[in-house]
C-alpha cells in the first residue's frame, strides 16, 4: 500500500498532474497504475480527466487533488 500514499503525495503536491508524468516518476506502465488510480478516485480525493484533443492526437490524462472529499468523478473534456 506504499504506492497508493506515494501517489496520493505526489498528487496532492502536484494539484494537477499529466498521467504521463507518473507513469516515468514512478516507473510504472499504464497497465499498472489504472487498477491503483481506481483505488484512489474510489477514495473521493481525486479527480480524473481526460482531454480527447480530437481523432488524430492521443488523449490527455490529468489526474487533480481535491481539498473536500467528493464522489468519484471523471470529465471527458
Amino acid at each position: 500500500m506504499m504506492i497508493l500514499h506515494a501517489l496520493s503525495d505526489y498528487i496532492k503536491n502536484a494539484q494537477r498532474v499529466e498521467e504521463g508524468k507518473l507513469l516515468k516518476h514512478f516507473h510504472l506502465r499504464q497497465e499498472g497504475l489504472a487498477p491503483i488510480m481506481m483505488i484512489l478516485l474510489k477514495r473521493g480525493k481525486i479527480q480524473k480527466t481526460i482531454n480527447t484533443r480530437g481523432k488524430k492526437c492521443a488523449p490527455e490524462i490529468y489526474y487533480s487533488w481535491s481539498k473536500k472529499q467528493q464522489i468519484p468523478v471523471m470529465t471527458v473534456v
